[in-house]
């Protein structure tokens, strides 16, 4: 939960904000800058004054009021983004299937050597394999990840669209691969609240070696919008 505040023209945010596997990001002061509203007071007014927004649409009955003064806003960002929050532990496993899919959609694609990174193996499961076959005996898929695609590419992540079961395909078809200490490993970066829009960045502790700087833009329906990587 997040409290927001207006101070030298800026709102500020305190508290904490929880996406799945991407981390819990926290400001434990209205001073601090994990969990940041990149839109001003002005320009969050003006949206508000248009019949139709494009970015702060969803957030109007939070935000409308004859007279929306710095508090009210103020009040409203926070109610509605904590909404998001509840909305988000409702559906983590349809936020966390998606950003497991874009992973493993990335490493699929360039046959990424991820067994060289000691934390990401299962203790012992390579341990008979011939090093020069890792890569076919661990590559040749019988269904590659990007055949899920039309699921996770602007569809909302909030239980209306159908999904596979993600992290049980990908544990079935990389059995050496050690999701445990994937997730263990998050090092939630930063987030960002603009209009119906939350963006967030994190990190795994391995040496960024395989979520570096991970970059995401979820609309109001957990849709992913903008992902980067690396």
């Amino acid at each position: 939960m997040i409290e927001v505040t207006y101070q030298d023209d800026r709102f500020l945010v305190k508290g904490s904000f929880a996406l799945g596997l991407a981390g819990i990001f926290t400001n434990q002061t209205f001073d601090d800058t994990m969990l940041e509203i990149s839109d001003d007071y002005d320009y969050i007014c003006q949206e508000l004054a248009k019949p139709k927004s494009w970015d702060y649409q969803p957030l109007f009955p939070y935000l409308k009021a004859d007279n929306p003064t710095p508090q009210l806003i103020a009040a409203g960002l926070a109610a509605y983004y904590n909404q998001k929050e509840r909305e988000a532990q409702q559906h983590i496993k349809e936020i966390n299937d998606c950003l497991l899919y874009h992973l493993f959609e990335n490493l699929e694609n360039c046959a990424y050597t991820f067994w060289e990174i000691p934390e990401a193996v299962v203790p012992g499961s390579l341990a008979a394999c011939d090093p020069d076959e890792l890569e076919s005996l661990i590559y040749d898929q019988p269904e590659y990840i990007y055949h899920w695609a039309s699921a996770f590419y602007d569809q909302p992540n909030n239980g209306t669209v159908p999904k596979p079961d993600v992290e049980a395909r990908l544990r079935a078809a990389y059995p050496m691969f050690n999701f445990d200490e994937l997730f263990q490993s998050i090092i939630p970066e930063g987030l960002v609240f603009q209009g119906r829009f939350i963006e967030f960045q994190f990190s795994d502790a391995w040496g960024a070696e395989l979520y570096e700087c991970a970059y995401d833009r979820f609309d109001e329906n957990f849709a992913s919008c903008d992902w980067h990587n690396h």
